[in-house]
């Protein structure tokens, strides 16, 4: 897959100031879909709005734009079909696709020999750490970005939620810290069968689990994030 290009704020945004749900659906035979709605801070929405007077002007919003691009770069994937996004208004947008294996969106992406995800016929781990978070950054190049990286866990290992909200408070403004705070992101999956066993995550129904967790808790990886569940 190409490199996933979008403007630096764009991407802080889309990993620090969101409320973004996924709906996640396994098949049996391994194929999937992913519906994620993506609530932005209004925050982040003004240093967006700021940040574009620099650039070429444009018919879309830096936000928009990104989005768009994603959503180009997704179907651009062999293993993904059916990318699309919307626009809902008050900040928020959803953004949709169907796929034929995880396994072969990791591969495309560059990350065969990774450790982030574990798929079998009836279970699905995930687990991430410092230690593989290099892994991470192959499947999403932007994560390398040089103007990123300094908010990220590499360059803040063992800095304490509240220091690395001064932190931003000093960078962003007196709103940043409570627009990052409210990060959050769950993830909801449908599994192809009724949910066995699960860790690190909450059955919600039959077939239904929810993996959630403080976008800070990602920028920081002071500790795992990591989730495991079988079926039958």
């Amino acid at each position: 897959m190409r490199r996933f290009i979008i403007p630096f704020l764009a991407a802080a945004i889309l990993l620090s100031g969101c409320q973004v749900t996924e709906d996640l659906t396994l098949n049996t035979d391994g194929t999937g879909s992913s519906h994620t709605a993506i609530h932005v801070e209004q925050f982040f929405i003004n240093v967006l709005e700021d940040f574009s007077e620099f650039l070429p002007s444009s018919d879309e919003s830096m936000m928009e734009s990104a989005i768009n691009g994603y959503a180009a770069e997704l179907n651009g994937a062999d293993s993904i079909s059916n990318a699309q996004w919307e626009n809902l208004g008050d900040n928020k947008y959803t953004v949709s696709f169907d796929y034929a294996s995880i396994n072969q969106i990791l591969e495309e992406m560059g990350a065969a020999d990774q450790s982030l995800f574990t798929i079998t016929g009836s279970s699905l781990s995930f687990y991430l750490d410092i230690n593989n978070y290099q892994e991470l950054k192959a499947v999403v190049p932007f994560l390398a970005d040089q103007n990123f990286e300094v908010y990220g866990p590499e360059y803040n290992q063992g800095m304490t939620e509240s220091d690395y909200l001064d932190m931003i408070y000093f960078l962003l403004g007196e709103d940043g810290p409570e627009a990052i705070a409210n990060g959050l992101i769950n993830v909801n999956i449908t599994l192809p069968g009724k949910v066995s066993s699960a860790e690190g995550c909450s059955i919600t129904g039959d077939n239904t689990v929810q993996f959630s967790f403080p976008i800070i808790k990602f920028l920081l990886l002071n500790e795992p994030l990591s989730f495991s569940v079988e079926w039958n």
